[in-house]
This record gives C-alpha cells, sequence and structure tokens, in this order.
C-alpha cells in the first residue's frame, strides 16, 4: 500500500535542510541536478513539501549506500516508465520526445511531455519518485 505524502510546499529551504540532514547549499545542489523541483513565491523563494524533503532523503540514502553519483540518479530516475504512470496509449507514449530521453528523468529535460500538467511537480511521475526502497518495483512492475 502506497503512503500519502504531502505535497503543499510549506518549508523554507533552511528548515527542510534541517529536515533532511544536509546543508541548504546540497539542497540547491540537488535542485540544479535536477533530482527534486522546488516550488517558489513569487519573490522566487524556494518552499520545500514533504515530497520533497522524502526525494531529498532517497537521494542521500542512494549516495551514501549504494554509491552512486547525481548522473547514476539521474539515469536511475530516467527508467520510471513514465507513459504507464501517465496512463499514455502507445500512440502516445511513441510521439513524445520526453519518453525517448535516457538519461535524464522526464522533469529536467527540454523535451516536452505529451500530456503537460500546471507543473512537472504535479506529474504522477515525479511524485511516484520519492522512495529508494520502491524504486526498482516501479521501474520493473508499473
Amino acid at each position: 500500500m502506497e503512503k500519502t505524502i504531502n505535497t503543499e510546499p510549506v518549508y523554507a529551504i533552511g528548515i527542510a535542510a534541517k529536515k533532511v540532514g544536509v546543508s541548504v547549499h546540497l539542497l540547491r545542489v540537488y535542485e540544479r541536478e535536477g533530482l527534486i523541483i522546488t516550488a517558489r513565491t513569487e519573490s522566487g523563494r524556494r518552499l520545500y513539501s514533504d515530497l520533497e524533503i522524502e526525494k531529498a532523503r532517497c537521494i542521500r540514502k542512494m549516495i551514501n549506500e549504494k554509491g552512486l553519483n547525481f548522473a547514476g540518479i539521474r539515469r536511475l530516475l530516467a527508467l520510471l516508465p513514465c507513459w504507464r504512470l501517465r496512463d499514455c496509449d502507445n500512440n502516445e507514449k511513441d510521439g513524445c520526445s520526453a519518453v525517448k530521453v535516457s538519461d535524464k528523468p522526464c522533469w529536467f529535460t527540454e523535451e516536452k511531455c505529451a500530456h503537460p500538467l500546471p507543473s512537472c511537480r504535479d506529474c504522477p511521475v515525479y511524485q511516484r519518485s520519492v522512495d529508494c526502497d520502491q524504486m526498482k518495483t516501479i521501474i520493473l512492475n508499473t
């Protein structure tokens, strides 16, 4: 059973960093590397939800316990079957340029999704990539 994680961005970067156990700088690096997407206020302040907190913890786990680097994590996230998680039919899948990118997750490509949402943060692909322990199951069985 999948747990529901709050996606409402409410934490400032300093609070988020404390919750994850990393520096503010490292959270900015995770964002710059395309591993998390932060919400922004009108003034440009980053806001994190529980989803980004969990994703950052997963990233730390992949680096510290599995020995992955940022490129490896991006490649792993690129394996997420976005067409299945988004319920695309074969024609949509074949016509989607984001599906063809193999070294970055769909939310970090210049290619556009066939079914854009208001934000990639709202996409089930981004939201399902939060649980490190379930990543293999998501990739293989979705």
